[in-house]
This record gives C-alpha cells, sequence and structure tokens, in this order.
C-alpha cells in the first residue's frame, strides 16, 4: 500500500472513517465525483476529523481495503481505547 500506516502513531486518539462533508466546493461537485470521492473517503480513517473546520485538520491513519473493514477497525479501536481510558 502506497499509504501511511500511521495507528501506531495515533494509537490514543479517537479515529473517525472518512467521509465528504457539505462544503462551498464539494456542493459544486458533480454527482459522479462525489460518489467516486465517497468510495475513497469511506475506506479511509482519520485523526482529528472536525466538521468545525471543514475536515481542514484532519490527519490519515490508515487507508483500508474496504468501507466495511475501515469502520470496523474504526469501531474496534475506539471501543478499545474507551475502556483504556476508563480504567
Amino acid at each position: 500500500m502506497s499509504e501511511p500506516d500511521n495507528r501506531l502513531k495515533f494509537k490514543d486518539v479517537i479515529w473517525s472513517q472518512g467521509r465528504v462533508l457539505e462544503t462551498r466546493t464539494t456542493r459544486l461537485w458533480s454527482k459522479q465525483t462525489l460518489e467516486q470521492v465517497s468510495r475513497i473517503e469511506r475506506r479511509c480513517a482519520f485523526a482529528h476529523f472536525y466538521f468545525h473546520d471543514e475536515g481542514r485538520s484532519r490527519e490519515l491513519v490508515y487507508q483500508f481495503d474496504s468501507a466495511e473493514e475501515c469502520a470496523k477497525a474504526v469501531n474496534e479501536h475506539n471501543k478499545a481505547l474507551a475502556e483504556a481510558l476508563s480504567k
């Protein structure tokens, strides 16, 4: 995989699954472009992904092979992090 693997770097922060946010820029995209970018985004896990800054501060954690694999990894990571922090 050509994308960086930052899972260890961001092991102590919440991850979010990528998604296309509605912004001035994305509102101008065609339906086809939105779908294409969305498929890529859903495969990516991010740290520091905030709606208030339209995702500008997000940092790529890892790009998974599928959106389902990404969702599972994000959920498992966040659950394990919450359990570790509650101890």
